[in-house]
Parts: structure tokens; C-alpha cells; sequence
């Protein structure tokens, strides 16, 4: 399935994408939906449901019948601070600062089967992104989420796992350079992205692991 975008500025609001039955909203804090999305968000997580980084991020929701089923925020390193930035490889932070992405606040309603919903969000946010000149996601993602992002093939960076402050637990870096030779979740969002221009941001990622432990 292809995702045919509305054209919306990083920090736009708006509608971005629709389907038969879905839509992925640009959200701006303030608006109904973002309210919304923060009561998702203490739904399912610890501590603040909001921090000083909402105010410099693109926030993309789904909905599904007028509910919210999927939100999430992707930080650009050119425009603030990313969520627990402290935590990554700070040469890959000033490497990639121009097209660095990191997705963070990732969340959906409790309960089974919304995986799909969660993937279509993402596609949509990565297209959009895409657009807005993004090349590489950095991202720190809990262990019960590893299965989906390997699923959508986010390698973790090896040594770098840490304790989140707010969620208490620990967390992996991970991180994903797009190109079209990556299938699945991913299809035709990356099949115009060559893999020479990937290529130097992987092999910088490939390079950043560090034994474990080590400080």
C-alpha cells in the first residue's frame, strides 16, 4: 500500500494521510487530539506525560473511527534536544545532526492485535520525514518493544542500553538508515532512497558499538 501524503511542514498540523477507515494527524500541543495523546500517554507509561521536548516535535496520531489507536512524536536534532539524548553516541548526535530523526512516545491502547496500526503510523511519519530531509532515526526502545522494531528493522547499536529516567527500565539504542534495498514493513516508502546514500550513515552506526559496560 502506498502513502500518499498532504504536504504539511515539520511542525504543522493537520490531516497527513487517509485510508478507508484511518487518518494520521499532524498534532500541535494545545489542540484536542494532543490532549488526547497525553491522555493516552499516561494510559500507558510512568512519569510526566509531557516534557519540554513536545514543544519542538512533529507529533503524528492516528485514528481509527474518530479514536485515537496510535501516537507517537519524531524529534528533529537540528531543531532541540532529543528524548534521553545523554544516552547515545554523541559522535552519531553531531555526525547526523543535520538528518538526524529520533522517535520517541510511541504508544497505543492497551490490548492485542493494533501492531498493524502501529506499523501503517509509522510508514506515514517516515514518508513524511523523508520529505523533510530526515536520513537517519536514533531511537531508545524498551525490551518488551524490541520484537517490533526488529520487525521494522531498527538494529540495536551494541553496549548502549541504559536505564530510562521515566519509564524505569532499561532501554536499547537503536537505529535505522532507510533505503530501498529494505523490504517488508517498509515497501514503496523507501524504494526511491539509494543505498549509496545510506551506506556512510550505516557504517558510521556500524562502528558505534561498544563493548558492554564499558564507559
Amino acid at each position: 500500500m502506498s502513502v500518499n501524503l498532504c504536504d504539511l511542514p515539520l511542525l504543522g498540523q493537520g490531516l497527513l494521510a487517509q485510508g478507508d477507515d484511518w487518518q494520521v494527524h499532524l498534532v500541535r500541543p494545545g489542540e484536542p487530539l494532543f490532549t488526547a495523546i497525553l491522555d493516552g500517554r499516561q494510559a500507558v507509561s510512568c512519569g510526566p506525560v509531557t516534557d519540554a521536548i513536545d514543544g519542538h516535535s512533529t507529533h503524528y496520531a492516528l485514528t481509527q473511527g474518530g479514536t485515537l489507536q496510535v501516537w507517537f512524536r519524531v524529534t528533529r536534532a537540528h531543531q532541540g534536544p532529543l528524548d534521553c539524548e545523554g544516552a547515545y553516541p554523541p559522535e552519531l548526535v553531531e555526525a547526523f545532526r543535520p538528518v538526524l530523526a529520533s522517535t520517541s512516545r510511541l504508544g497505543r491502547p492497551p490490548g492485542p492485535g493494533r501492531n498493524h496500526l502501529v506499523i501503517l503510523a509509522m510508514r506515514c511519519g517516515w514518508a513524511h520525514q523523508l520529505n523533510q530531509g530526515a536520513e537517519v532515526d536514533l531511537i531508545n526502545a524498551r525490551a518488551t518493544l524490541a520484537p517490533l522494531y526488529t520487525r521494522l528493522q531498527y538494529p540495536a547499536l551494541p553496549g548502549w542500553s541504559f536505564m530510562h529516567p521515566r519509564t524505569g527500565v532499561t532501554h536499547d539504542v537503536r537505529a535505522l538508515a532507510p533505503a530501498c534495498d529494505i523490504r517488508g514493513s517498509w515497501g514503496d516508502v523507501f524504494a526511491d532512497r539509494p543505498v549509496a546514500r545510506a551506506a556512510p550513515h550505516r557504517a558510521r552506526l556500524a562502528a558505534a558499538g561498544r563493548l558492554v559496560g564499558a564507559r
